[in-house]
């Protein structure tokens, strides 16, 4: 046998090739629609991308012991920190880098929560619930950041 032969796969994907011709394509009209919100999702807030999610990171050989996991969004001229504490109760305590006083909103579902960061750009929340977050940071009169939606 060859070994740059790949019969198996070559027939797997045939397979799957197959499968997905039988489906219905998704309407044009959805996906100019999928293309024209992502165009504009930044069109008066800036979006705080995720970089760093400790669940995602992988420590070989490090056992947790406690249930925090830190998250990190960033957006330019902004970094928000935070950590999500799991002790009984879900806590979500974070940080704005540079440290900047403002309004920090925690989103969920159709409801939310608001905090004020202090002048070392710190904030906390009680009682988070289990879903989908984001963060909405207001800084005085200018910058609103938002952060990308995050599973807790």
């Amino acid at each position: 046998m060859n070994p740059t032969t790949h019969e198996p796969d070559d027939r797997l994907i045939s397979e799957l090739a197959s499968a997905l011709d039988a489906t219905d394509p998704v309407p044009e009209r959805f996906i100019e629609a999928a293309k024209e919100s992502f165009t504009w999702r930044t069109i008066d807030i800036e979006l705080a991308e995720l970089v760093f999610d400790s669940a995602e990171a992988e420590l070989v050989g490090v056992r947790g012991v406690d249930g925090t996991r830190q998250v990190t969004f960033q957006a330019p001229g902004f970094e928000i920190e935070v950590a999500i504490i799991s002790d009984g109760t879900r806590r979500l305590v974070g940080q704005v880098v540079p440290a900047q006083v403002g309004t920090v909103e925690l989103h969920f579902g159709e409801q939310s929560m608001s905090a004020e960061s202090d002048s070392l750009g710190r904030f906390s929340f009680e009682d988070v619930p289990l879903g989908p977050i984001s963060l909405r940071l207001q800084i005085g009169d200018s910058a609103v950041v938002q952060t990308a939606w995050t599973l807790v």
